[in-house]
């Protein structure tokens, strides 16, 4: 906001404008008035000798009450250009503020996304494009929330369909009450449990209570072991992985576990998502951020890359690209969100980056 912008200055500029315009009216008038009346007193009182403490005459009483009476029809006229123009102002400054005040309280009784239209650029114009950023903010939150409520509703209603049909079937002996019907039940009850976990860490890590064990690790350490686990999955979608990571890289101080979920979060999904034969490319470096020295880790493929529309939303939780939700071709759509939770919770950033069919890069910092 420029300074001839804000109100402070227009109303102190109007004020001045106001006395200015008001002093020099008086002294315009009160000169021509003395003028006026100073000559005829002199014509009138020519031939009379006048000294200091003689009586007014009628001459001279008739000068001053013109006088009297023209400073009060001046003052009388400024108080009433004073009122017009102090309603005027104070009429168009208020206007905004009223539109402002109906759109909050359209939006305390729950209808978000409304918006004042304010052509200003004064502290009310800013005012104004303040409460509509938060009330779009309001109604993209109510969307995700709802959507969130939604799709935990989808993750639990997969695993319980499956388990009661099982226990349906077992009951009216279509399906045998066999050793391996059981695992497969288990297997949706862990399912669940996870999810269940998930959620549970996500919420924790969002308001800052999440519990971190930390402990002084190597990153690279992480990398390579996290690389070994995964490297029959590479082999299976003949999968190149290169790693160039920075020697005598130093220790942090992390939680273990939540920083390999984060690991494997991301190499799962460039492996699940890339296609047979491309390559990822994990890199570590020193980087600074805000005075701070911090490792950085870069995981990069050469896939098809993500949208430009769904880059922005990777992060939220259960945003997925594929819109099917197939099992298959996807997880829940919680692990990037759980990674950026946990990253944010070690006092790091993590970030996506990836351009269609050049591929994706995650890169992630974290305080040595």
């Amino acid at each position: 906001m420029k300074r001839y912008e804000s109100l402070v200055f227009r109303l102190t500029g109007m004020v001045f404008i106001l006395l200015f315009v008001t002093i020099l009216v008086l002294l315009i008038l009160v000169n021509i008035q003395m003028d006026s009346q100073f000559s005829n007193y002199l014509q009138m009182n020519a031939a009379a000798e006048i000294t200091h403490h003689m009586m007014h005459g009628a001459a001279e009483r008739h000068y001053i009450s013109s006088i009297h009476q023209s400073l009060f029809w001046v003052g009388l006229g400024m108080i009433l250009l004073s009122v017009v123009v102090s309603y005027v102002i104070v009429r168009k400054l208020t206007a905004p503020l009223l539109d402002l005040t109906a759109a909050v309280r359209t939006m305390q009784k729950g209808k978000y996304g409304q918006t004042v239209f304010v052509k200003r650029h004064d502290e009310v114009g800013i005012l104004a494009e303040t409460l509509n950023t938060m009330s779009e903010q309001l109604a993209r939150n109510d969307a995700m929330r709802r959507q969130l409520f939604a799709s935990i509703a989808h993750e639990l209603r997969t695993p319980l369909a499956i388990i009661q049909g099982n226990l349906e079937g077992m009951i009216d002996d279509v399906i045998p009450s066999e050793k391996t019907t059981f695992l497969s039940m288990e297997d949706e009850v862990l399912r669940m449990g996870r999810l269940i976990q998930d959620l549970r860490d996500l919420s924790l890590a969002e308001v800052n209570e999440l519990a971190l064990h930390k402990e002084l690790i190597q990153m690279n350490v992480l990398l390579e072991r996290a690389v070994n686990m995964m490297q029959p999955l590479c082999d299976e979608k003949k999968i190149h992985v290169c790693m160039r990571l920075y020697p005598e890289l130093p220790d942090i101080m992390a939680d273990r576990d939540r920083i390999n979920q984060v690991i494997y979060n991301i190499l799962n999904n460039a492996i699940r998502y890339i296609e047979s034969g491309c390559a990822i490319r994990i890199q570590t470096s020193i980087c600074y951020a805000n005075g701070k020295k911090m490792i950085q880790t870069d995981i990069a493929d050469t896939g098809n890359g993500i949208a430009e529309e769904d880059l922005k939303h990777i992060f939220q939780c259960f945003y997925r690209t594929e819109k099917s939700r197939n099992r298959k071709s996807g997880g829940s759509g919680i692990g990037l969100a759980l990674a950026k939770q946990f990253i944010q919770s070690h006092g790091g950033t993590i970030v996506a980056h990836s351009q269609i069919g050049k591929g994706t890069v995650f890169s992630f910092t974290l305080p040595v």
